[in-house]
């Protein structure tokens, strides 16, 4: 019977679950959704700037067969979608791999984080489209895509931990990102090359060294008081109960979608990035790899951020192995806040 372990504020962790988190595991989606919660209500839970998409209502939009569903599910999650969202963390899954695409409102860009070399580069480009519908249903100008280079894994089994590190690494980057631009409107500051400032970024945000003994680590949220369950995730508001089928995968109950004909034409050059306005994406312009670095530099340079923001190094992530035992080590510790204490009887 796969029992429930551990129901943390609507997420439900089972048997298979916790058992995916072991060495050689494949990620469900249930422990990207365990995790996205926990750091969106524990870690980040007042910075309202970055939200992270759940599994299901990702694969929902990824996969959506037309217009009318992307703006369907863009309408249920309107209340979630607001101006203060300017980083929103999406887990893509396709052909059973794992992969992050990252929405950057301020640089009106999306970041493809895959860890098996553009193993979902394809389907990441053309969900970027049905994503756009949904967070910007008002924007009708197209957008920017672009793959990052990304830490890559040497097995076929850590996809899905390389997603959780990778988000959570640059999740805390860009709030502290943002905190640190407060912080600097109370002083007086003078201009700073590029270059110094890059330096000065990379040194204040370098990896966490993570040694084998301290896999079983906690965060401060850990010793913190287990709150009553709050407002429900996005992914929440889409999700139904399986009972006790699991969603790994997404093999049950739905059937991947992936076919050339989502959208009418007339939607096509928006969905693709393209839009009718110059500057907008490359794509069939004939830029040169000249311009189109140059035009990146531009936005990055309006939005704030420094040019390397974006690159993710094996340095700056948790080692896999250490990961998965520290989520294991964080749902077992959760499962005993939350466990109610019954009343015995004496003989």
């Amino acid at each position: 019977m796969d029992a429930v372990l551990l129901d943390f504020e609507n997420a439900e962790v089972r048997a298979s679950d916790f058992e995916s988190l072991k060495p050689e595991g494949w990620l469900t989606g249930e422990i990207i959704n365990f995790y996205w919660t926990f750091l969106e209500r524990r870690e980040f839970h007042s910075q309202p700037s970055v939200l992270f998409l759940g599994t299901y209502t990702a694969y929902r939009i990824s996969n959506a067969e037309n217009a009318a569903v992307t703006d369907s599910i863009s309408a249920q999650l309107s209340g979630e979608l607001g101006g203060d969202r300017q980083l929103i963390l999406i887990p893509l899954n396709h052909r059973s791999h794992w992969s992050l695409l990252v929405y950057c409102r301020p640089t009106r860009t999306f970041y493809h984080y895959d860890s098996i070399n553009r193993h979902n580069r394809s389907f990441a480009e053309r969900a970027a489209g049905r994503f756009l519908r949904v967070l910007e249903p008002r924007r009708g100008d197209g957008f920017y895509f672009k793959s990052v280079q990304t830490p890559q894994q040497n097995n076929d089994f850590d996809c899905g931990i390389y997603v959780l590190a990778i988000a959570e690494e640059l999740a805390r980057r860009y709030i502290n990102h943002l905190r640190t631009r407060v912080a600097a409107k109370h002083r007086p500051r003078s201009p700073i090359p590029s270059t110094e400032r890059d330096d000065v970024y990379r040194k204040l945000n370098r990896a966490r060294d993570f040694a084998p003994g301290d896999a079983h680590q906690t965060t401060r949220s850990l010793s913190a008081t287990v709150s009553s369950p709050g407002r429900a995730l996005a992914s929440d508001l889409l999700m139904p109960k399986f009972g006790t089928s699991t969603f790994s995968g997404f093999r049950n109950p739905f059937m991947s979608v992936y076919k050339s004909d989502f959208y009418s034409p007339a939607d096509e050059p928006t969905l693709r990035g393209g839009g009718n306005r110059e500057g907008v994406c490359d794509q069939g312009t004939g830029r040169s790899r000249e311009d189109r670095l140059k035009m990146e530099s531009e936005i990055m340079e309006r939005a704030g951020l420094p040019r390397d923001f974006w690159l993710v190094t094996v340095e700056d992530i948790e080692y896999p192995h250490c990961m998965r035992r520290r989520i294991r080590a964080l749902v077992l510790e959760l499962q005993r806040q939350y466990k109610r204490p019954t009343n015995t009887r004496r003989a």
